[in-house]
């Protein structure tokens, strides 16, 4: 196996046992939990998840790009200067937190915490995201692996070794796994840059010139979560507690693909796309990142088709198993966006941000209109239906925006 290999697999081991393990833990919560638990559980994290990317106003699609193909020595301000900006939208998601959701039934047992779970989620986040762009794959992934696998292991010991665990006490274990990341990652950077950061200077205008531009993104960001995601919560109107929790049980396993392509393609293939392509005008390199999308998608699709009939064997709920067709539809979107992500990306590094808008838009109308009558037509059937479709929607929208792109250069 040669280094490069070597490499990769590594960081698919680290990144795999993280996720791995956080899956475990899902899978093992919803054969134990009450199905009200398992439901109030996986709403949560729907919640939590989504609140990452609203805290983030996709701020890091400008940062990061500006970082990649700027100035190498400004890059310590504008991390200063990111993190400064993610402070102040804390403070404004603290106030909307507090008036708009703690009254929720799935959040008001647990807000605080779950407050800080959102913040500590987004600031590890972004944090993964800047080690990936900056070459850093393997400090990341170490990072990722050990608050997930830590956080999985604890509360599955108190499951099986330690007479059971409350869904409050996963929720502080989870907390204090994130904290003690962020403490590390940010002990290091203090003692190594401390002297450069006492002669940053503020520059709100590259703030500003960096909410103009991720203005755009947030907004598209929103739409794809809502995508993924919002397809709970209307599940959770329409139908009762149990089918929230196989829906979200099935789309937990099908978004693998996802967090996979992050892993093995994005992470180690875009950010050298991301600094050659001032100098490739066709993007003839994004055909090699497109046949590599391709074989992975084809791998990692296979694996989850395979493993998921031996999971729901050992899980043993009929209600599960009875509505495996669910998995295939939402495994199938899921698929298709990930396909659709050449071209999303070949639209991204022509700085198409408007185009890139546009399709999410309409993906997410679509997305929020066919999930609502779908699944009051339907039920469950109809939730993945919507999803799939979808899918389908946001490939063709996105192949067609970056074929015209490039015919319309190439007749020029």
């Amino acid at each position: 196996m040669s280094e490069g290999n070597f490499y990769k697999l590594l960081n698919l081991m680290l990144r795999a046992g993280g996720m791995g393990a956080k899956f475990v833990l899902i899978l093992v919560l919803s054969k134990f939990l009450s199905d009200v638990a398992y439901r109030d559980f996986m709403l949560v994290i729907t919640f939590v998840t989504l609140s990452i990317y609203v805290l983030g106003v996709d701020f890091y699609h400008f940062g990061i790009r500006d970082m990649l193909t700027g100035k190498e020595e400004e890059n310590l301000s504008k991390l200063v200067h990111t993190f400064l900006f993610y402070a102040s939208v804390y403070l404004f998601f603290g106030v909307v937190y507090y008036v708009a959701f703690t009254r929720l039934d799935f959040i008001k047992p647990y807000s605080l915490v779950i407050f800080f779970i959102a913040l500590t989620e987004h600031l590890l986040q972004e944090i993964y995201r800047l080690l990936i762009a900056f070459g850093k794959v393997l400090s990341a992934n170490v990072l990722l692996f050990f608050r997930l696998f830590g956080w999985a292991v604890y509360v599955l010991y108190g499951f099986y070794f330690d007479g059971g665990i409350s869904v409050s006490r996963i929720f502080e274990v989870w907390f204090v796994f994130n904290s003690i990341g962020i403490t590390a990652v940010s002990v290091y950077f203090v003692l190594k840059y401390w002297r450069q950061m006492l002669s940053v200077r503020w520059e709100s205008r590259w703030i500003s010139d960096g909410l103009k531009v991720s203005a755009v993104f947030f907004a598209g960001t929103v739409i794809l979560k809502t995508i993924e995601y919002a397809n709970r919560f209307v599940v959770d109107y329409f139908l009762d507690d149990i089918y929230v929790g196989i829906y979200g049980f099935y789309t937990t396993i099908a978004l693998i693909v996802t967090i996979y392509i992050n892993t093995i393609v994005i992470s180690f293939e875009l950010p050298p796309l991301i600094k050659e392509s001032r100098n490739d005008p066709g993007l003839v390199r994004f055909k090699g990142f497109q046949r590599s999308m391709r074989k992975q998608l084809t791998v990692i699709s296979l694996i989850l088709i395979i493993l998921i009939f031996p999971l729901l064997k050992w899980q043993g709920r009929e209600d599960y198993i009875e509505r495996l067709p669910v998995f295939f539809l939402v495994l199938t979107g899921v698929v298709l966006m990930n396909l659709s992500l050449v071209e999303h990306f070949m639209l991204y590094v022509k700085h198409k941000d408007k185009r890139i808008l546009r399709i999410l838009v309409l993906s997410g109308a679509f997305s929020l209109l066919s999930a609502i009558l779908f699944t009051y037509l339907l039920g469950l059937y109809g939730t993945g239906l919507s999803f799939m479709l979808t899918g389908l929607m946001m490939y063709w929208l996105r192949k067609s925006e970056a074929t015209k792109l490039f015919v319309s250069r190439t007749i020029r």
